[in-house]
């Protein structure tokens, strides 16, 4: 079967809300707004997956608590 996006990825990721996703979520996945992008994707060699793992997250978890210490969700 052949999908459309690595689902081995999204699968192993999306599970919880980390710091980087919520990031990512605030300023609306745009990446020219991300300083992560600018540091290690703007080159073009590698693509950055976290709008994907975003979309994932919200679909599986919904939007993530605004007020939720990360490391509590996580444990």
């Amino acid at each position: 079967m052949i999908y459309g996006y690595d689902v081995s990825y999204c699968e192993t990721i999306s599970k919880h809300w980390t710091p980087t996703a919520i990031d990512c979520y605030k300023i609306g996945c745009n990446c020219s707004k991300c300083n992560l992008y600018k540091i290690y994707f703007s080159s073009g060699e590698s693509k950055c997956m976290m709008k994907y793992t975003v979309f994932n997250l919200v679909k599986k978890l919904g939007a993530p608590d605004k007020e939720v210490n990360i490391n509590e969700k996580i444990l």
